[in-house]
C-alpha cells in the first residue's frame, strides 16, 4: 500500500519541544494525518489498541514507518471505561520517560484529535506559559461538574465505588473504598499537556506506588481520574491551570459524544484560544481537516487570536 501524503508541518525553529503522546485505535490514514501535522521535531509515541486487527495495526506501522523519532509502546485491550485505557497511557509516559529525549511539555491526544493552532502558536504559548500544567482537575469529595451525574458517573463513587469489569460490561458492587496512602481522589477530562517534571513525576510515582496502580483497576473510567490524581495529590497541583487547551461539543442532542466536528463547526474552532479539537472523522467530512490545515500552515501573524468563550455547548475535551 503506498503512503498516503498530507500537508506537512512547515519546518522551524520552535521556542518549546513538545512530545505527543497518542491513543489510537483505528483509521490508519486519520492517524497518519494527524502525526503528519506535528513538529518533525517532537517526539511522537504512539499505543495502538489491542484489539484492533493485526492488519490495522500493521497499516499504520506501515504508514509512518519513514517518521523521525516515532515510536509504538506496548499494547494494552482498551474497553470502554476499563482500566486499559490508563494502562496505554502508563505505556506512553513509561515509554517516553525511558527515551531520555529533550522535551519541554508532553501532549496526550487521541487519533482523532487534531490541532487547530499552528505547531509555532501552540509552542510559543506553552513557552510564554512554562511551569503550568494544562490539566482539568477537580477534587471529587467537593462540588464539581460531575456532582449531579447519574449512573457509574456520579463523583467521588465513580473512583471510590468498587466496579468490576468485564470487556465493555461492567458491575458496581456495594461500598466505598478508601484511596491508598491518604490520597484524595480527583477527575477531570482525559486529555492534556503536562511538563517534562510532571511527567517524569507521574512515572517515578507509577512505579512506586503500585497499590495505587491496582486500586484504580476497580474505577469507573479510570482514564478520567488517574493523572488528575497523581499530580493534584503532589507539589504540582499549584501548578495545575485547571485547562487542557482542548475543546469538544458535547451538549448536542443526538450522538455521538463528543460530537463529531465539520464545517459547521468552522466559525467555532476558527474563534477558539484552544490548542486541539475533537473529534474528528474524514469519513463525515474531510472538508474541514483541509480548512484547519489552511489555517494552521498561514503566518502566525495572520492567524486571529480569538478568545471568545465556547457557550454552553463545548467545553475541554
Amino acid at each position: 500500500m503506498d503512503p498516503v501524503h498530507y500537508p506537512a508541518a512547515a519546518e522551524e525553529r520552535l521556542p518549546v519541544t513538545v512530545a505527543y503522546l497518542i491513543l489510537a485505535h483505528a483509521n490508519p490514514d486519520q492517524l497518519a494525518r494527524l502525526v503528519n501535522a506535528l513538529p518533525s521535531s517532537s517526539p511522537v509515541l504512539i499505543h495502538f489498541d489491542l484489539r484492533a486487527p493485526e492488519a490495522v495495526y500493521q497499516e499504520v506501522r506501515q504508514l509512518l514507518g519513514a517518521r523521525p523519532m516515532l515510536h509504538f509502546v506496548k499494547r494494552q485491550k482498551c474497553w470502554w471505561a476499563s482500566f486499559g485505557i490508563v494502562e496505554g497511557t502508563i505505556n506512553l509516559i513509561q515509554g517516553l520517560d525511558a527515551l531520555e529525549v529533550p522535551y519541554d511539555y508532553a501532549t496526550l491526544l487521541s487519533g482523532a484529535d487534531y490541532p487547530i493552532k499552528s505547531n509555532f502558536e501552540i509552542a510559543s504559548y506553552l513557552d510564554r506559559n512554562r511551569g503550568n500544567e494544562f490539566i482539568e482537575s477537580f477534587l471529587l469529595t467537593a462540588p464539581n461538574r460531575w456532582s449531579q451525574e447519574g449512573g457509574y458517573s456520579t463523583s467521588p463513587r465513580r473512583v471510590l465505588g468498587r466496579h468490576f469489569h468485564f470487556r465493555s460490561r461492567m458491575i458496581r458492587l456495594p461500598g466505598l473504598r478508601t484511596m491508598p496512602a491518604g490520597l484524595k481522589p480527583y477527575g477531570g477530562s482525559q486529555w492534556w499537556t503536562l511538563s517534562q517534571e510532571s511527567i517524569r513525576y507521574s512515572a517515578e510515582f507509577i512505579r512506586r506506588t503500585p497499590k495505587m496502580v491496582s486500586f484504580f483497576r476497580g474505577c469507573f473510567a479510570p482514564d478520567e481520574s488517574f493523572i488528575q490524581t497523581v499530580v493534584s495529590n503532589s507539589s504540582l497541583a499549584e501548578r495545575v491551570t485547571g485547562d487542557n487547551l482542548r475543546i469538544a461539543i458535547w451538549g448536542r442532542p443526538l450522538p455521538p459524544y463528543p460530537a463529531t466536528l465539520t464545517m459547521d463547526d468552522q466559525d467555532l474552532l476558527r474563534s477558539s484560544s484552544r490548542h486541539f479539537a475533537r473529534k474528528f472523522d474524514p469519513k463525515v467530512d474531510s472538508r474541514i481537516l483541509d480548512v484547519l490545515d489552511k489555517w494552521r500552515l498561514e503566518p502566525a501573524e495572520a492567524a486571529p487570536r480569538g478568545e471568545r468563550a465556547a457557550g454552553g455547548s463545548a467545553r475541554s475535551a
